[in-house]
């Protein structure tokens, strides 16, 4: 299974991450489709701790609605290991409690404290922001030369107790060992 998860995200990164409208589809549409399986794709490759660990693996969402929309497609089918996928719109004021994954739009400007209180606890950060990952977030999808691509805080990652697969970290645009202080 991982072995064909990284051949779709392998894929995803070398060719299928054109953001140009391809067959008359909305630009806007297919760039959210390819962060939704980016996001999917993302964690499949990523380690909790055993105290995290759940039946469900809870993928959070501070906006991006488009994201959200392409995921739940098919959500009923959609696993990782053994655990099924479980979704959740967060309001400014709603805990981050019981998420395993947490995504910000760059859209959306959420209190930024926000995601630096979650930055020691079990949650896989992930935006569409691209110095997310040097600004306390571990995972930024940004584009560059109308391609999906992104880059990875591993020093943040490691300060949560998460464990990033080298396979990822070598799809990656960039990848940055220290953790923010």
């Amino acid at each position: 299974m991982v072995r064909n998860s990284l051949f779709a995200l392998l894929t995803l990164t070398a060719a299928g991450g054109d953001l140009r409208e391809a067959r008359g589809t909305d630009a806007a549409v297919r760039e959210n489709e390819l962060k939704a399986a980016y996001l999917f794709n993302f964690v499949k490759f990523v380690d909790w701790p055993a105290s995290a660990a759940d039946e469900a693996l809870t993928v959070c969402f501070i906006g991006g609605k488009g994201v959200y929309d392409a995921l739940a497609d098919g959500i009923e089918a959609k696993r990782v290991g053994t655990r099924h996928l479980a979704m959740r719109v967060l309001e400014k004021t709603t805990s981050v409690q019981g998420c395993n994954v947490l995504y910000v739009e760059a859209a959306v400007e959420p209190d930024p404290s926000r995601v630096a209180n979650v930055a020691e606890l079990p949650i896989l950060t992930i935006s569409d922001t691209k110095d997310f990952a040097l600004n306390g977030g571990m995972i930024a999808m940004f584009t560059e030369s109308n391609r999906l691509r992104f880059s990875i805080n591993v020093g943040n990652a490691q300060k949560a107790g998460l464990r990033i697969s080298s396979s990822l970290l070598q799809l990656a645009a960039s990848v940055e060992r220290g953790g923010r202080s």
